[in-house]
């Protein structure tokens, strides 16, 4: 039998909030918070550590102004990251209208030296060829869903990968091997939209059997690399 070890103000790099979840979370993690659009721009800055960008999804929604006024926001508000932001092929949301929306805040992030927070579905060869125009621009694939090769690649360009509840499925064989061959010192983990605190400290465990390390060192390095990616403090 395992026994869950708990783990004061762990790092989770990608959390969907609500204010109804805001003091679960707290209780055992630190939360960085991401936007998704207009829609909550706003509302996120409510939380210590928050992201301003535009979703793939919600990009059809969404004009030229409100590429500006995020801009505007970024400028006057200090965000630790742009987005989430992306590329998502499996949605049915117009392929050119996602790659200009991605570019665009890309462009924000190397303007303003902050790192992105990328959404990559099916799309993962698309954003290594734009983040390449982009050098200087570093940041998270977060839920990374993408080949090994790719890891191996996004890594090696200064990356990090995001994991979350994905990895405790043992059908995810893909994926399980992704993280066990995947440097510890580029893994971030992250609830996403689960907002369970307890689901966290799960990920973690999971990386640290995959390993064959202790969840202690797991946890600790997932945190400095957050604290180093997000200029944390």
């Amino acid at each position: 039998m395992k026994f869950m070890i708990r783990f004061k103000n762990m790092i989770n790099s990608h959390a969907h909030l609500d204010f109804d979840d805001m003091n679960a979370i707290a209780e055992n993690a630190v939360a960085i918070v991401p936007s998704i659009g207009k829609q909550n721009w706003i509302d996120v800055q409510m939380y210590p550590y928050f992201s301003l960008g535009i979703h793939p999804w919600l990009v059809e929604i969404h004009t030229q102004q409100d590429l500006d006024h995020l801009e505007y926001l970024v400028k006057c508000n200090n965000p630790i990251a742009i987005g989430e932001c992306g590329l998502d092929y499996i949605k049915k949301v117009d392929k050119e209208t996602q790659l200009n929306f991605f570019v665009s805040q890309l462009e924000i992030a190397e303007k303003y030296d902050l790192p992105v927070v990328i959404h990559a579905v099916k799309a993962t060869e698309d954003v290594i060829f734009l983040l390449k125009k982009h050098p200087k621009v570093k940041g998270e694939i977060h839920g990374f869903s993408g080949s090994e090769s790719q890891a191996q690649l996004l890594t090696r360009m200064g990356f990090y990968l995001g994991f979350g509840m994905q990895i405790i499925n043992q059908k995810s064989t893909k994926i399980r091997q992704i993280v066990k061959n995947c440097p510890l010192e580029f893994i971030l983990i992250e609830t996403d939209d689960h907002p369970n605190p307890n689901d966290l400290t799960l990920v973690a465990q999971e990386i640290a059997d995959l390993k064959q390390i202790s969840v202690e060192e797991v946890v600790q390095q997932c945190d400095n690399n957050a604290v180093n990616l997000f200029n944390l403090k």
